[in-house]
């Protein structure tokens, strides 16, 4: 985990890394001076385009019936006016600083400049934003000897990542289940001489798991790469071979909402504690905006309220979304 003193702000990053992993996805390090303790789960907002850019033209004025002559890059370019939220991949402390690890898919103007920076570019980070995942201390795992599945689909791996060496840091037992839409998309890489299996039994095939002790399960809905299906359903049939009790597992999903709700339906049927990292677009990532309202449970009338995915979430427990 990254320590420093400081709160949540504005900070400038150097890329020291930004590998293409698989098709449209790649793996981006940070270097930073220093940024405040950050919690798996939690995400940045990243400003796509270079520092000391200008944001917009000057003010102009047109006569009735005219068109105005736009001159605000964000207008008649591509230039992102907007920050991207990107989830964390891993936070930690090094010898000048703190380094930052993000795993992006290329699917828009502002992800497509960003897979273009070489090392050595600057870039302004905000965050760490949003709440993460609760861990349970090392005591209370030693008592309840408690086990954590991880499910992860597409963007949502990433912060499963994180999350994976912050609960084997808590002396916890991890099992990933690692979810994408062919082998071609898959942002992490199998171990050499290995590969994941295709009945869905956890193995260290995963790199960035196995380095770890963390075995991985893979689904692919093309079966080019693992089981063939959804993750949700390798799920599934892990948690009917093993048959784990209500409470020696916790689970924790992020990826796209059909996953994640999937995955809540299967826990809250068999009485699991679950934790799921929502996704919504979302402009300011600060609660300014009210862009990426959340439905959930409420003790009023209604019986429901809506909430942010930004400064409430991005993690909820399971229990408490309205679907």
């Amino acid at each position: 985990m990254c320590m420093t003193t400081n709160k949540r702000g504005m900070y400038v990053g150097r890329v020291a890394e930004n590998r293409k992993v698989c098709d449209e996805h790649y793996r981006l390090r940070l270097a930073l001076a220093e940024f405040p303790v950050a919690r798996a789960g939690q995400f940045v907002q990243m400003l796509c385009r270079g520092l000391g850019e200008p944001a917009g033209g000057a003010a102009g004025q047109w006569a009735p019936g005219e068109w105005p002559a736009l001159s605000q890059p964000e207008l008649t370019d591509k230039e992102p006016l907007l920050r991207r939220p990107l989830s964390l991949a891993g936070c930690r402390r090094v010898a000048d600083g703190v380094e930052l690890e993000i795993i992006y898919r290329t699917v828009g103007v502002g992800t497509s400049w960003l897979g273009a920076v070489g090392a050595g570019t600057e870039v302004s980070v905000l965050g760490p934003l949003g709440n993460g995942f609760s861990i349970p201390s090392a005591e209370s795992v030693g008592q309840a000897g408690r086990r954590a599945a991880l499910i992860g689909g597409g963007v949502g791996i990433p912060p499963m990542l994180f999350l994976a060496r912050t609960l084997r840091e808590a002396g916890c037992e991890v099992v990933a289940f690692c979810g994408a839409r062919s082998a071609r998309l898959m942002p992490l890489r199998v171990v050499a001489g290995t590969a994941p299996s295709p009945a869905g039994e956890p193995l260290l095939c995963l790199e960035e798991f196995a380095e770890l002790g963390v075995k991985a399960v893979v689904a692919s809905d093309d079966a080019s790469v693992g089981v063939g299906g959804t993750v949700t359903e390798a799920f599934r049939h892990y948690l009917n071979a093993h048959v784990p009790a209500p409470d020696e597992l916790a689970v924790y999903s992020c990826g796209p909402e059909p996953m994640m709700r999937a995955a809540a339906e299967i826990c809250l049927d068999r009485d699991y504690a679950c934790h799921l990292a929502l996704e919504r677009h979302m402009a300011c990532g600060m609660g300014t905006c009210q862009s990426c309202v959340v439905k959930i449970r409420d003790d009023n009338e209604r019986g429901w309220n809506f909430t942010l995915c930004c400064t409430d979430g991005p993690v909820f427990d399971a229990r408490e979304i309205l679907w």
